[in-house]
């Protein structure tokens, strides 16, 4: 793979990050969210709540809820600290959106997909849904207090539990600052079926 097929792919991530997040955190939080651009840093410009605000998106990738709190600390303090030697905070309100996610499938593995190997995927790297209460035990807002973000938010709109064809089945939040926002965040539902089988092909 090329530096620039590794640029536009990571810009296609981004993008679909940035569209889940503006679709589905207003569901979750009852805050309105209008993308309107961006800079890199940030990733993204958006309107929350008409205030025009700074979202630094990444990655994370995470095997149990020890996995999410460790990671989602080490983003934070290493995003703060790129940040403070640019000079980016203090001019807008600045969110740190952790993205959880798998692997990327390849499209020779996702044609061949079984659903033995969807549910060892699931077992490797679980939803949000399944270890939020692992995550709530093990997070400590003290751990998240002194990054210069205003916000620090972990979103999963994997498979699993989510679905871009299903306005019921939004993505799962974790805030981690401000404290009093802390905790997980979800869009109430009668149940939830798992959407993997749609990517699936079954």
């Amino acid at each position: 793979m090329s530096s620039d097929d590794y640029v536009t792919g990571k810009r296609m991530c981004e993008d679909m990050t940035a569209e889940a997040f503006e679709s589905d955190f207003p569901k979750v939080t009852g805050r309105t969210v209008k993308n309107v651009g961006g800079e890199d840093p940030p990733d993204l410009i958006a309107l929350i709540d008409d205030i025009e605000t700074g979202v630094e998106l990444t990655a994370i990738m995470a095997a149990d809820a020890e996995d999410i709190v460790l990671g989602m600390h080490r983003l934070a303090k290493q995003k703060h600290e790129k940040y403070d030697r640019r000079g980016l905070f203090g001019g807008r309100p600045m969110i740190l959106l952790g993205h959880l996610t798998w692997p990327p499938i390849g499209t020779k593995e996702r044609e061949n997909l079984t659903m033995e190997a969807m549910y060892r995927a699931m077992a490797t790297y679980p939803a949000l849904w399944d270890v939020w209460e692992e995550v709530d035990s093990m997070y400590d807002p003290s751990d998240f207090d002194g990054f210069g973000f205003s916000e620090i938010w972990l979103m999963d709109d994997g498979m699993k539990y989510s679905s871009r064809r299903d306005p019921r089945a939004p993505a799962d939040f974790f805030c981690f600052a401000p404290s009093e926002k802390g905790g997980f965040w979800e869009f109430e539902r009668k149940r939830r079926p798992p959407y993997w089988h749609l990517y699936a092909g079954h």
